[in-house]
């Protein structure tokens, strides 16, 4: 009988700090702390993986969404809105200032297809699935060659 406890496995979905694992889609945040950082929910359905992102009062002339090889970044700003100048704040709890959200993308998803909408603060990114091709089968012609 072995003393090493057994290595547990990550259940499908289960978040593990910034790595998500979703059914055929692994989602790797690779994020820099900064001040502003808006949170983001990541599902998947059969057909898509999505990212939603809260970022309210984020114009989008102030945000860009980049494809880098299989990673995908968000960068933007959210700039103060200032009260008046003779204004003494009493509570200062929201966050202003650079962001940059940066995920990993390991799976069969079409980066290329991806979508993003910006509607009500939340920024969605959708990530169509790649059609499994693993298990169809598919006959591959012989060529003859003439013998000499």
């Amino acid at each position: 009988m072995s003393r090493t406890p057994k290595r547990k496995t990550a259940v499908e979905g289960e978040s593990r700090g910034d790595f998500r694992m979703m059914g055929q889609v692994m989602l790797l945040d690779i994020s820099d702390e900064t001040a502003c950082r808006p949170p983001s929910d990541v599902h998947e359905t059969p057909e898509a993986v999505i990212i939603r992102m809260e970022i309210p009062g984020v114009p989008a002339e102030s945000l860009a969404v980049l494809v880098r090889g299989a990673r995908i970044e968000v960068c933007g700003e959210k700039r103060p809105d200032t009260a008046s100048e003779d204004a003494s704040y009493l509570c200062l709890e929201r966050s202003f200032g650079r962001f940059q959200r940066a995920f990993d993308v390991n799976g069969p998803v079409n980066l290329s297809r991806m979508t993003v909408v910006l509607k009500g603060g939340v920024l969605v990114l959708h990530l169509p699935k790649i059609l499994e091709r693993r298990g169809r089968e598919r006959r591959i012609p012989i060529l003859m060659e003439e013998e000499k």
